[in-house]
């Protein structure tokens, strides 16, 4: 496999890791585990959280974008 071909992999088992975990938080909701106000806390803590921001920079490493350089 080339270098490129990992870092896709990867990129894209850590966005499916945090679709899944969001999924889990709806389902876990739907089975009345907690009200919808705790809901919206654990899928914002979900999508702007330090697994998503790994997730972004594994999908920008992987397509070759540097969004760390503005220049």
């Amino acid at each position: 496999m080339s270098d490129r071909t990992v870092e896709l992999e990867a990129a894209v088992r850590a966005q499916y890791s945090l679709i899944a975990d969001a999924q889990a938080e709806v389902t876990h909701y739907l089975a009345k585990e907690f009200e919808a106000a705790e809901l919206v806390d654990r899928i914002i803590r979900i999508l702007d959280g330090p697994k998503q921001r790994e997730a972004q920079r594994l999908a920008h490493e992987a397509l070759g974008e540097d969004f760390g350089n503005n220049a």
